[in-house]
């Protein structure tokens, strides 16, 4: 098996643009939560939409998080993974949502309506097993 770290430029190239769904891990309740969520990426943050009342909605503020994205071949045992840890806060102003609002991000479980939350990217890291 050959591990590969991968450089942040890299991470933040598959983070932007070969997954758009990804999995954010938080604590609630004393309690590990993973779940998945249809995202967009830039450079320094990543958002998402969630409805209201969601288990979601805890990471409204400024709650610390991992967010998770990947792929794999298991025919070739190959694959790639990216962790984003950073620091999830609700986007709250007007202009902002309204650009989220009609911007290029569909979720598929929530209207776009619903409440916005951005995860700041403070680290980075990834690993590739390249085909053998």
């Amino acid at each position: 098996m050959n591990l590969e770290e991968l450089p942040r430029e890299e991470c933040l190239r598959l983070l932007q643009r070969e997954s758009y769904v990804g999995r954010v891990g938080f604590i609630v309740e004393g309690r590990p939560m993973v779940l998945p969520v249809n995202y967009l990426a830039e450079e320094r943050s990543l958002v998402f939409c969630t409805p209201l009342g969601t288990k979601l909605s805890h990471l409204a503020g400024g709650a610390p998080v991992a967010f998770e994205v990947d792929a794999s071949r298991s025919l070739y045992q190959s694959g790639w993974s990216v962790v984003v840890q950073g620091t999830a806060n609700e986007v709250v102003d007007d202009r902002e949502l309204e650009l989220l609002r009609r911007g290029p991000l569909k979720s598929w479980a929530t209207p776009s309506s619903g409440h916005w939350i951005r995860i700041t990217i403070e680290e980075i890291s990834g690993r590739r097993i390249p085909e053998s």
